[in-house]
């Protein structure tokens, strides 16, 4: 089952998706670590990349999310717009009892989702948006990334300094002065 966060009409969804009007869920104040929830909401994992600017329905501006704003962003469990986290913090808007706590039981952390664990989400999410045009994700394929080691930054400079070409680089020697 999709677990959907401020999915709302504004945004031109409907029935089980929709989350209600955007200005019946503004409130004067937000959870008190509502901050860490924002942070926490930035830095999940995208679904999908839309490549559109959109606009906070109420004021008609532009927000720091404007750029890519309905793209699809998880942790493993929950789905919401890129710019759910501009509502949170600017309309305090309700979260999920649910939500909040597994958030507070990770301690603000995104977890990580790779492979495996990325496949069950994204066919969720195609078949509940009914994009019937995709192919489902094969689980079995997708292979977590090699860990990856990366030089600090002596290793990098020393690595360089081994790669320089030996000699002026290029430069014509310059011609001794004259003595007269």
């Amino acid at each position: 089952m999709l677990r959907l966060l401020g999915f709302f009409d504004d945004f031109g969804f409907s029935g089980e998706l929709a989350a209600g009007p955007l200005r019946a869920q503004v409130r004067e104040s937000g959870e008190p670590d509502e901050a860490r929830i924002v942070r926490y909401l930035d830095r999940g994992h995208r679904l999908t990349h839309f490549m559109e600017a959109g606009f906070d329905p109420l004021t008609g501006a532009a927000h720091r999310h404007t750029s890519g704003c309905s793209s699809l962003v998880t942790d493993g469990v929950w789905v919401w717009r890129a710019d759910f986290a501009h509502y949170l913090e600017t309309y305090h808007v309700p979260l999920p009892a649910a939500f909040a706590d597994r958030v507070r039981q990770l301690g603000h952390r995104m977890p990580e989702l790779v492979g495996a664990d990325f496949a069950p989400v994204f066919d969720e999410i195609v078949s509940g948006f009914g994009w019937t045009e995709l192919d489902p994700w094969d689980a079995e394929t997708v292979l977590p990334p090699p860990a990856r080691t990366v030089p600090t930054r002596a290793e990098y400079v020393a690595e360089a300094r081994q790669e320089r070409p030996v000699g002026s680089w290029g430069k014509a020697p310059r011609k001794p002065r004259s003595s007269t």
